[in-house]
This record gives C-alpha cells, structure tokens and sequence, in this order.
C-alpha cells in the first residue's frame, strides 16, 4: 500500500510516527511521512534510515517553544497548556499543515495522523481516503471507567467529565478546525472524542498494556498496540563519542533528562540536577544542550539512543513524557518523574501506581533536596527496583511497531 503519515509536535509527537514509517516501509509499503516540528529539528537521518519519504510541512517556529514555555508551566491547568499550544504551535502552521494533508490524501491510499492532527481528517473526508488515528496516552480515549479530570463519583459523573472537556475543547482549542471545515464545505465537528481523536476506521493507542489497561467500554475499532519505539539495535542515533567508555568506567549512572522540555530555564534546570547529584553522590549522564558543572562523574550529550542507554543505568529522572515513559520502563529501571505539563503528571501517577516509581515531583516547586531524596529512596528501594524489572520484562516482550502494522494491514490490505 502506499501510506502516508502526517504528525505534529516535538520529538515525543514525531518519533513514534518516525519508527512506524521505518517499520512500514521495512515491510514492503510505500510511506511519506508530512511532520511539522515546534523546536526547529530535522528528522532527515530518520527518513534516511528507514528508507521512507519525510517532508516537513512548516518550519516557520523560529523561537522553538520557549516563547510560550513559561507560561505553559507556570499554570496547572491542562486545558489552558493546550490553548496555548494549539494557539502558538499549531494555528499558525495550520494552512501549510492542510496542504500537506491534502497531498497525503491525494497521493495515498490511506493516511495515518496525530490525533489533534484536524487538517487530515478534514482533508480525508474530503477525499473519501480511510484515516487511522493514533493517540500517544490512553487518557485520550474517553471511557465511563475514570473521569476526564477531578475525583471518580462513578460512571454516570465520569461521562459528564468527558462532555465538559469536549464541549470546551472544541471551543477554546479547536475553533480554527471549525473555520477550516465551514470553509471547506463540511459541517462542525460535534465531538472531538467521535470524530478527531477517534477514527472508525481504525484507532491506536500507542501505550504500553503494561502500564495502563485496556477500558472495558472502548469500541472494538480501539485498539492498545504498544508504544511506537524503534528496536535497541536499530535506532538511526548513534551512542555519544565518550559515552561508552563512560559507562564502563564506574557503577551504573543516573539518566537525567527533561526531553524537549529541557530547554526551558535551561540553567536552572541543570542545577537542580547537579546540586542534587552532589547530595546523593552518584554517577549521572545530563541530556541537555547547556553547558554546566564539568565533573569525571557526569556525562553530559544532546541526544542519545535510550533504548540502548537507559538498561546500562540504575535510574531515569525524565520529565515523564509518554516516549520517555516507556523507554525507561522497557529497559526495567526505575524512574524519578519531575512533571511539567500536559499529560506528564498521568504517565508519573501511571508509573507509581504500577510500582516503578515514587511520588511525581513538580518542575514549579521541586528542590535538589526534594530531587536528591526522591533519587536516594529510588535507589534503595528494593520493591521498586524489583517491581521494574518485571515491568520491563513485560514490556520487552511488546513490539507496539510490529503489532500497529498488523492492525493496519488487516483492516485494509486488499
């Protein structure tokens, strides 16, 4: 089949898709991959990996994310962090955006998008092309079993959690999706939940089973596939020159990393993490472009390959995005989880409650006090250690990749 893909967002948003274009194309389809980055990287290496076609459709986010970053942490409420996202980082990359998905559609035989990726399906609809659509945290999906946010009265009140955030969703984050269909011909949406984030064509879940249970009332066109991850061997990032023979120069070390979000007061980040590294006295490896405390002890790169790095440590302190999340579940070590907003607090709760890690801390409020205590009950606790090694070894035996494209080809191979 020929396939294309459109997603949007930072590495956490792109790199799912980036790995399911490679495992596509790997066996035998035909995959362009549209992506429209908010911090300004290239994913060409990728595309160059895995023999498939990426495009990206805008590239007009000059300042990255730390123009709107302060005020999108600053505040605990979900829904006004994504107001602003939608309204910085995706609204003015919107007509761009949907003459991307139009070519996809025009081009494809089916076409596969982010869930909040409203330009393909009013692109697909228009042209009668199937649309899969794929959300990376189950908390998406809307269910009866848990609310959509505040505390669980039970299924009837539950489902009246999900309506408000819909009915808000599409009038606070959606309305330039509303304008676009009006002017395309197609009515309104009615609901974000039944027609954009879910498709009836087909719906994954990119989420470990591990982590977080299948709801009972989910329709049977859902479907919890694993995480999008490439293979440990077959990541097209190398290892960091030196960070091999750091490794195997002393104990395990402790993987710190905030994501893309680490740009964010990127100085005062790194001191929470080196103040609280000289409390616990241990080994670190620093993900982050800032320059910092040099020490033998700490490693410090932009980017490195986790799947093959994080098993080799002995803890990962990350911002709990959803690719991270799993990453450091699947190689059987622990996690500190030191939230900033959107869905890190659910993937922080998800690991506790699955045993792996302690309470979330709160990159508003957290101390290299807080930082260092959260790291030295993290190490020597033997549940918590033991209880992550079953995880990932769960984990281990999922390939999300694998089973998203016999979903997919399932449903429509001819």
């Amino acid at each position: 089949m020929k396939i294309g893909i459109q997603t949007w967002g930072t590495d956490g948003d792109i790199l799912p898709f980036m790995a399911l274009a490679h495992g596509l194309q790997g066996v035998g389809h035909q995959v362009t991959i549209a992506y429209t980055t908010v911090d300004g990287k290239d994913y060409a290496t990728y595309a160059a990996a895995g023999g498939f076609v990426a495009m990206s459709a805008y590239d007009g986010f000059d300042g990255g994310l730390n123009p709107v970053l302060q005020d999108i942490v600053l505040t605990n409420d979900p829904m006004k962090q994504f107001v602003l996202v939608m309204q910085h980082y995706f609204d003015p990359a919107l007509e761009a955006m949907y003459a991307a998905s139009q070519s996809l559609c025009a081009d494809n035989d089916i076409v596969i998008g982010h869930m909040v990726n409203h330009t393909l399906l009013t692109a697909a609809e228009l042209s009668g092309r199937p649309r899969v659509s794929v959300a990376l945290a189950p908390l998406a999906m809307r269910t009866k079993e848990i609310p959509l946010f505040g505390p669980n009265f039970g299924k009837f009140f539950n489902g009246l959690t999900w309506k408000l955030g819909d009915y808000v969703g599409r009038k606070k984050m959606f309305a330039h999706a509303e304008a676009l269909r009006i002017r395309e011909g197609l009515p309104p949406l009615k609901s974000l939940q039944d027609q954009l984030y879910l498709s009836k064509d087909l719906t994954l879940i990119a989420s470990s089973p591990a982590l977080s249970p299948r709801r009972a009332d989910w329709a049977d066109y859902i479907h919890l596939c694993g995480d999008l991850h490439y293979p440990q061997d077959d990541h097209p990032i190398a290892l960091p020159p030196g960070l091999q023979e750091f490794l195997q120069a002393g104990p395990p070390p402790v993987y710190m990393t905030f994501g893309s979000l680490a740009q964010f007061q990127a100085e005062s980040f790194d001191s929470l993490m080196t103040d609280a590294l000289t409390l616990v006295g241990c080994r670190a490896i620093i993900q982050s472009d800032w320059p910092g405390k040099t020490s033998p002890d700490i490693f410090r790169c932009g980017r490195a390959p986790h799947a093959q790095v994080f098993p080799k440590c002995a803890a990962i302190v990350h911002h709990g995005g959803a690719g991270t999340t799993h990453s450091s579940a699947r190689s059987g070590r622990p996690s500190i989880v030191v939230e900033h907003a959107f869905d890190q607090q659910f993937w922080g709760d998800e690991l506790r409650r699955a045993g792996m890690a302690g309470t979330v801390l709160h990159r508003n409020t957290v101390t290299p006090d807080q930082l260092a205590e959260a790291l030295r009950t993290t190490l020597q606790s033997n549940t918590i250690q033991h209880r992550a090694t079953e995880i990932g070894r769960a984990m281990q035996q999922e390939d999300g990749v694998a089973r998203a494209i016999q979903l997919i080809e399932q449903r429509f191979s001819r």
